[in-house]
């Protein structure tokens, strides 16, 4: 079952590695897995436990979406906040507030958000280094899937 999305709502890059740590989530979008609120809460303390580190990046991150596409606003917003991370090659994204505003008479829903990244090691990795990790990932989605359908 999905968990609902909001504002402290931790989105992980599924991989091998993760999964060994434990971590439970529901599929998303792709290879993006989300953490529920009680979940999301307690990853910092099992990423230390097992000896990686859960790094935080200051630069926020923001989409704005119109609100007249119905539930799948929101969907959409986060996905394009999830695009942001993987095109800089962060396997985690920290939803930061979710609003719904209006300008002049438009609603849109504002959304904000930090790229996180979970690794081993205590500094963290070179882009190049990261972008090699995440490589992986694709080809075990496609694994994963044909064996859901078999």
């Amino acid at each position: 079952m999905p968990h609902h999305i909001q504002a402290g709502t931790i989105m992980v890059q599924q991989s091998t590695s993760l999964r060994a740590l434990g971590i439970e989530s529901a599929p998303y979008s792709g290879a993006w897995q989300s953490l529920g609120i009680p979940e999301s809460s307690g990853l910092d303390r099992k990423i230390h436990a097992a000896g990686w580190k859960l790094f935080f990046m200051a630069a926020e991150m923001r989409a704005v979406v119109p609100v007249w596409g119905g539930q799948s606003t929101l969907r959409y917003g986060v996905k394009r906040l999830l695009a942001q991370a993987k095109a800089q090659h962060f396997n985690c994204l920290e939803l930061t507030h979710i609003v719904r505003k209006r300008f002049l008479g438009l609603p849109y829903l504002s959304i904000a958000a930090h790229s996180r990244h979970i690794q081993e090691g205590s500094q963290i990795q070179t882009g190049e280094r990261r972008a090699k990790d995440m490589s992986t990932i694709p080809e075990m989605n496609q694994n994963n899937l044909s064996r859901k359908h078999e």
